[in-house]
């Protein structure tokens, strides 16, 4: 009897549609998986923002994309004071400040800057998590309650007709831009087994007709690269919801063969080359041997910076230094 060679259901990816280089951005949006891809974006040498931090309904991802695109400000009303803080509706708790100016300081400045960096050349990559959305009583749709009392909110699912919509009305003026969904494999438990799967499905709905509607709209499949091909909790954190980082890095390397283009590839195997000789732990190191390692890998990096234009090598280079002045 033949033996199969895989004990698994692989996930088929659809032929590129784009090839992605390191001349390319990244503008990134979402939950925290998009966090870690992020992560490995920068580990490559590829150039990316993450603006307005973890996020995980579409309307408020789609709120800011839209705020970068017409480089519009916040105001006193965007802010909330909790626990001695201050918070914008729109953002993740990272953003905080004891200064209400500070703060709008700070996230306007961000969005100014995002206007003017993001260019043709940029690929927004956009990780959906629910489709459950938070509305305060005075506010409106939230991003985060930032710890607000509960009694001061509703509850309720988004309707796929107004999420379509307002989609389709934002990745219009973004034909010059590759823009690539995921769904988070991070599932919501707080609202229940049947509830998240229903909230998953409508985002998946949303992101299969705006694929069948624009050009420039792609689908990266992790969630069904999650839930299928690493269908084993020892795949999972111990919260059991999120994924290892055996199964981040699983994912990765099929984003990796799926978007990027052979030359790209190459240059990603240069990087971590260097990464790895970074990482290195000398057995002598003053030797004359270990100097001229260190050398030789600055010369890496110089040379590889030409290959990956977005990154800056600044901070490599340096530690690079001081490991060979050390050294002298």
């Amino acid at each position: 009897m033949k033996m199969p060679q895989l004990f698994r259901k692989e996930i088929s990816l659809k032929p590129k549609r784009i090839k992605i280089n390191h001349s390319n951005d990244f503008l990134l949006l979402g939950s925290c998986f998009t966090q870690n891809i992020r992560k490995h974006l920068s580990f490559n040498g590829f150039g990316n923002y993450y603006p307005f931090g973890t996020l995980y309904n579409p309307t408020t991802i789609l709120n800011n994309l839209n705020i970068i695109i017409e480089n519009q400000q916040f105001n006193n009303n965007d802010i909330i004071k909790s626990n001695g803080l201050f918070y914008c509706w729109n953002h993740s708790g990272l953003y905080s400040s004891k200064s209400e100016n500070e703060l709008l300081d700070e996230i306007n400045l961000e969005v100014s800057k995002l206007n003017n960096q993001i260019s043709e050349n940029t690929v927004v990559i956009i990780t959906l998590g629910t489709s459950f959305v938070y509305e305060h009583i005075s506010y409106g749709l939230v991003g985060n309650c930032h710890k607000i009392s509960g009694s001061e909110f509703s509850k309720r699912f988004l309707q796929f007709d107004e999420m379509l919509s307002s989609w389709k009305e934002v990745i219009s003026r973004l034909k010059s831009k590759h823009v690539i969904f995921t769904v988070s494999p991070v599932r919501h438990w707080s609202d229940g087994a049947v509830q998240n799967n229903r909230s998953k499905s409508l985002l998946h709905l949303l992101v299969g007709e705006l694929e069948d509607s624009f050009e420039n709209v792609s689908y990266f499949p992790s969630y069904e690269i999650m839930m299928d091909e690493l269908r084993d909790y020892r795949f999972y954190k111990k919260d059991m919801l999120h994924p290892s980082d055996e199964a981040v890095e699983f994912i990765w390397n099929k984003f990796k063969a799926y978007c990027f283009s052979n030359d790209s590839i190459q240059t990603i195997d240069l990087v971590q080359d260097i990464r790895k000789s970074m990482a290195h732990v000398p057995f002598n190191p003053t030797s004359k041997q270990h100097i001229i390692f260190l050398e030789n890998l600055l010369d890496k990096i110089k040379d590889v910076i030409d290959k990956t234009p977005n990154y800056n090598w600044d901070l490599e280079i340096e530690e690079v230094k001081k490991m060979i002045a050390a050294a002298n």
